[in-house]
């Protein structure tokens, strides 16, 4: 049994490791449980032909190896008893690797919930524990904490402690328990920059940056936002339909974006895009401070 595990839900990915694993009576690494990564992919062979003591089945689990090893080779002689395990971030598709793998084991991948399964989600484990949310409500909450289901679920679990059987999860409760992903964060600093409020934009900044959060990271989230608007601006130019599917774009943030760019011509949002990379060049060389050019671009927003 060979199955090849990917995608960016890591919450269900785990969940479908751990059932595997519960398929054994004992797991001990070393006698019935390998770890296999690029460092040891050499070993494959080896461990696969391993004889385990009490004839135990075994689980490998081959991890991050760009399905650098040889496919063939291993659904040839694998034991049919045992029990693989191929887990990968990202899968190219057009690889030979994939394409071999593919026509002969269990392909599993593992996306994150769309944005309406997301807040329903949300709705229906609030019920489980005998709270209620608005729809609303929870399409915001959706919306501030973003795709992760496992942060999410913290964030659930934080509200089922604080509030008690049969209270209403409010936005104020929200706003109060949860914690705001740092994309939701940087799209709020854009909202004030755009909305002409420079010093609200400023102390958020300030704010993320004594929270630890990397000025770099900062700045390139805040410039995909910006590239998103002039391709939004531009798209709406040409008249283009379903512009929200075809830049991929979570359709909170879009709905967002969709209307900030109103507020701009397209060739004040080339010229942020030159401020940008021209920001990037500077700081590389040394020429600005990251923290100041950054600055700069959000007071001239």
């Amino acid at each position: 049994m060979i199955y090849l595990l990917y995608g960016e839900e890591k919450y269900d990915l785990y969940k479908f490791v751990d059932k595997i694993k519960s398929k054994f009576d004992k797991l001990k690494t070393g006698v019935n449980l390998f770890y296999i990564t690029k460092e040891n992919i050499n070993e494959l062979e080896s461990i696969a032909s391993t004889v385990t003591f009490f004839g135990q089945n075994k689980l490998i689990i081959i991890k991050d190896t760009n399905l650098k090893f040889d496919i063939k080779k291993l659904i040839l002689n694998c034991d049919k008893e045992d029990i693989y395990l191929i887990i990968e971030d990202n899968i190219d598709k057009r690889t030979t690797e994939y394409k071999e793998l593919s026509k002969s084991i269990d392909v599993k991948e593992f996306k994150h919930l769309n944005n309406k399964d997301m807040v329903s989600y949300m709705i229906n484990t609030l019920k489980m524990y005998k709270l209620s949310i608005s729809y609303d409500n929870a399409q915001y909450m959706a919306d501030i904490c973003g795709e992760d289901k496992s942060n999410n679920i913290n964030e659930l679990k934080k509200l089922v402690a604080f509030l008690n059987t049969g209270e209403i999860v409010s936005k104020d409760t929200i706003d109060k328990i949860c914690v705001k992903t740092l994309n939701s964060k940087i799209f709020d600093m854009l909202d004030f920059a755009v909305n002409k409020d420079k010093h609200k934009a400023i102390d958020m900044l300030d704010e993320l940056l004594k929270q630890k959060e990397p000025v770099i990271k900062i700045s390139v989230m805040l410039y995909k936002q910006i590239k998103y608007l002039y391709m939004i601006k531009y798209l709406k130019g040409k008249n283009t339909k379903d512009i929200n599917s075809i830049l991929e774009i979570h359709p909170f943030a879009f709905g967002k974006l969709n209307k900030v760019s109103d507020k701009y011509n397209l060739e004040y949002l080339r010229m942020l895009i030159d401020k940008f990379d021209k920001y990037d060049s500077k700081t590389k060389i040394g020429e600005i401070d990251f923290e100041i050019g950054l600055k700069q671009i959000i007071c001239m927003m």
